[in-house]
């Protein structure tokens, strides 16, 4: 006949229930289920370690330290894990220190240099997973950094955030008394969309190194996107350029897409967007956003959106492909009102609701 194993009564059945639920420590839940088990129901280690999800050897271990020692063998973690290493954590922290201003600035490539400076810290030679694994340790990871503009001005970007409420105001205030239209807060830009494949990283199993056609065709379209963020609501154009004739056509048309409301949009400031010939329709305002900042448009979010989505390592055999495509990634987006007001409800967007 099998040997029952069985749990000694150190706690009461209650107790070791509540801390095999409550216990922060995921090893510690563990062992208090293998012993909850061993104590309510006694029966042959196989079945408890079926029943736990744990090897025969880990009940047999478990049960008999607690039987012997109590509460302590649960408590004293086992001989596993990260007991040592070349430096303590806090001493990984303090030489990672000095890194993050570079990191900050996406100057980390590669962890060879993190390599190089630790080895000299510890005076022997470690090989890169060493590296990785400690990087792993204080949750860096590898990515690739958000660009900006280096003649952007930084101070007059977070005037605009700061002001962008009182800036929708004014305009809405300067309109026709009579006009009662409700304030739709809105953004703008264009994006140029042609034949040339964009190369960007993709999934693939291992042993296999994807292999993308990427020809220099150039022909180009523009789509014209304008998107309110809080509502989730957005039109667009696909026309083939960008200059004021075009940004007129495209006011006009969102004009009377929105006719119910009186527009406040932001906008970058391109030639077409303040030539003399733009014509403006009466219920829109523009509001430009400081120079060299497309990081502030909600709008580059959704180019991202549909270049990832549908234009990154792909090829087109005409500029129509390129066309049709444009217009069903479009369609997608203006139909699926949630995932725009996730991509575009800027903080100054929200701080003007």
């Amino acid at each position: 006949m099998a040997r029952i194993t069985r749990a000694a009564s150190h706690l009461p059945i209650e107790e070791v229930k509540a801390r095999m639920k409550n216990d922060p420590r995921p090893w510690c839940r563990n062992r208090w289920l293998i012993i909850y088990n061993a104590l309510v129901d006694p029966r042959e280690a196989t079945d408890i370690a079926k029943h736990t999800g744990v090897t025969v050897s880990t009940v047999h271990n478990v049960i008999s330290d607690y039987n012997r020692l109590g509460v302590a063998a649960v408590e004293t973690p086992g001989k596993g894990g990260w007991r040592s290493g070349y430096l303590t954590i806090e001493e990984e922290r303090n030489f990672l220190q000095p890194f993050f201003d570079r990191a900050a600035k996406g100057e980390i490539a590669t962890a060879a240099q993190i390599k190089q400076e630790f080895e000299q810290r510890i005076g022997q030679e470690v090989h890169k997973t060493t590296i990785y694994r400690l990087l792993g340790r204080h949750q860096w990871r590898k990515l690739v950094p958000r660009p900006y503009n280096p003649k952007a001005n930084k101070e007059e970007q977070e005037q605009f955030k700061q002001n962008f409420p009182k800036l929708v105001e004014e305009v809405a205030n300067a309109r026709d008394p009579k006009d009662e239209r409700p304030v739709l807060k809105m953004a703008q830009d264009e994006a140029c969309f042609g034949r040339i494949s964009m190369v960007k990283r993709s999934w693939a199993p291992k042993h296999i190194r994807p292999l993308v056609p990427n020809p220099i065709v150039r022909e180009y379209t523009y789509a014209y996107a304008v998107v309110a963020p809080k509502e989730g609501k957005m039109t667009s154009l696909i026309l083939p350029t960008a200059d004021t004739a075009m940004m007129n056509l495209f006011l006009e048309h969102v004009s009377r897409t929105f006719s119910k409301y009186f527009l406040v949009i932001q906008v970058d400031q391109a030639g077409w967007h303040n030539a003399k010939d733009l014509v403006i329709p009466e219920n829109i305002r523009l509001i430009p956003q400081p120079a060299y900042s497309p990081e502030l448009n909600p709008v580059e979010h959704i180019w991202e959106e549909i270049r990832e989505k549908a234009f990154y390592n792909c090829t087109f055999p005409s500029l129509e492909s390129v066309i049709d495509t444009l217009c069903d990634q479009l369609r997608q987006l203006e139909d699926n009102g949630q995932l725009l007001r996730s991509m575009t409800y800027f903080p100054h967007f929200r701080m003007a609701s």
